[in-house]
């Protein structure tokens, strides 16, 4: 399956987006420091409080957005992102909280003004790089197999730093002021961010959810912000550039999970994507092992989803070969039945897990999963050749199916295969909407709708093979069960 067009003008355009949202800020800030009398001085105590203030408030409205969005303290991924931003606005408000005429005496520098900006930023890049760490690296199994004792003793040490910073600054005087630590501080939070947007562009490339590409968009400013902070001078607009960069981070960022947050009620959406690229990723041969990976990825979303392709492809196996089918396509048929229903991690929960009938748009909005999930298929090497199968194994034998209004033979037979035993465990399995069906009745109506729904001939083979094996007789059901 060849990357659609628009996809790709849609992915090209986004990299040229994000590539002058970073490119125009860093010429703006060479400008300044080479012509001169472009970085005016503006020495503002009571604008940079306010300014502080409100990039620090929202920095914790995104983190409590996300912590409120968590199920479970096991979704790791969520949390630290979480924790994150919650870091960048507890540290970053005794930035503000030290500027001179406020709490502390005008023409004073507490300690906490001149290390807590960088600081905070340096923290919250840890936490948002350990929420999109692959889950095959070591770190990583030891980050979420401790990750309550870690989660507990970030919140203590973030709230103990604020505590000595508003009463105690001169407790952390041991920290270094020199430029090579200044150096080390900001490459290493431009390359945690750095690390982190990368990881969330290929999710992106995934799923192409608004949020996803608002989070790239946001970590691309933080890190153009480290710039500014330790390079521009102090009260000049070079180093007011560093607030504007961050309080436009935060907006963006804002304004990109509203929009998911409109469509799909939710935002831990953002962390199952990353893990569906890890599971991708870890696909080499296609192995039952690789797609059951790639199931739990799924099932973190919808149990029944994944539970429910697992059925489907112990079905499509059995057509096929009663078929008699040679191997290969066997093959195809069976890996594109386990996965065929993962384009669904980008259905919102209100319309997947909805118990009762879809809305006209609710339908539509469901019916995007099987263009979605041969998308995801065709990002992978070894799935690319099941994306077509995954994207039509909703088409009609008759026409009339989605998305292409294909009929009869224009439909890929492993596509009509795993229509036929997506249907069937569809029946046979309760749902949020309705009980299951016995399996005569179940049989009854796949032989009802072949030839219209579904191809006769696939239709007659899973009934020939339920026959012949004795389940149909037994009313023997643990395949679904």
């Amino acid at each position: 399956m060849n990357v659609s067009p628009g996809r790709l003008m849609a992915s090209r355009a986004a990299l040229w987006v994000l590539g002058l949202s970073a490119a125009i800020p860093f010429a703006a800030f060479l400008a300044m420091r080479s012509v001169p009398g472009w970085d005016p001085m503006a020495m503002e105590p009571t604008g940079h409080f306010w300014v502080v203030s409100a990039a620090a408030l929202l920095s914790g409205c995104i983190g409590t957005a996300l912590a409120l969005s968590v199920q479970s303290v096991r979704s790791t991924r969520t949390v630290y992102l979480a924790l994150g931003f919650i870091a960048v606005a507890l540290i970053f408000a005794t930035h503000g909280l030290g500027t001179p005429g406020f709490i502390v005496p005008a023409g004073t520098y507490p300690y906490a003004v001149i290390i807590s900006a960088g600081l905070s930023q340096t923290v919250g890049a840890i936490f948002i790089a350990l929420s999109v760490t692959p889950t095959a690296w070591p770190l990583s199994r030891t980050v979420e197999r401790h990750s309550t004792a870690i989660l507990s003793a970030a919140l203590v040490l973030l709230f103990g730093y604020l505590a000595t910073m508003v009463w105690r600054p001169e407790i952390w005087d041991f920290i270094p002021r020199t430029k090579p630590w200044v150096t080390v501080l900001a490459s290493t939070t431009i390359a945690l961010l750095g690390f982190a947007a990368w990881r969330y562009w290929r999710a992106w490339r995934l799923t192409e959810l608004p949020g996803q590409i608002a989070m790239v968009a946001a970590l691309g400013f933080l890190a153009n912000a480290q710039v500014s902070m330790y390079y521009g001078e102090l009260w000049h607009m070079s180093w007011w550039l560093y607030h504007l960069h961050l309080f436009v981070a935060f907006c963006v960022l804002i304004a990109g999970w509203a929009i998911e947050a409109a469509r799909a009620k939710s935002l831990i959406v953002f962390s199952r994507a990353v893990e569906l690229r890890d599971s991708l990723d870890h696909v080499h041969a296609g192995t039952a092992e690789e797609l059951e990976a790639l199931e739990a990825a799924v099932e973190a979303k919808d149990s029944y989803t994944r539970h429910h392709m697992g059925r489907v492809a112990e079905y499509v196996e059995a057509i096929a070969r009663e078929m008699g089918l040679p191997e290969e396509r066997v093959e195809v048929a069976v890996m594109a039945g386990r996965i065929h229903d993962v384009g669904k991690i980008t259905v919102p929960d209100a319309v997947l897990l909805k118990p009762g009938r879809l809305t006209d748009q609710e339908f539509e909005t469901m019916k995007h999963h099987a263009e979605r999930g041969a998308h995801i298929a065709s990002s992978s090497r070894v799935l690319k050749h099941v994306a077509d199968v995954i994207k039509a194994h909703h088409e009609r034998y008759s026409g009339g199916g989605y998305p292409a209004g294909l009929k009869g033979d224009q439909i890929p037979l492993e596509a009509r295969i795993v229509a036929v035993a997506d249907t069937f465990d569809a029946l046979t399995s309760t749902r949020v909407y309705r009980p299951l069906r016995p399996w005569r009745d179940a049989v009854a109506e796949l032989q009802r709708v072949a030839g219209t729904q579904l191809d006769p001939v696939c239709v007659e083979a899973f009934v020939r093979w339920l026959s012949r094996t004795g389940q149909l007789d037994s009313g023997c059901e643990q395949l679904a069960a």
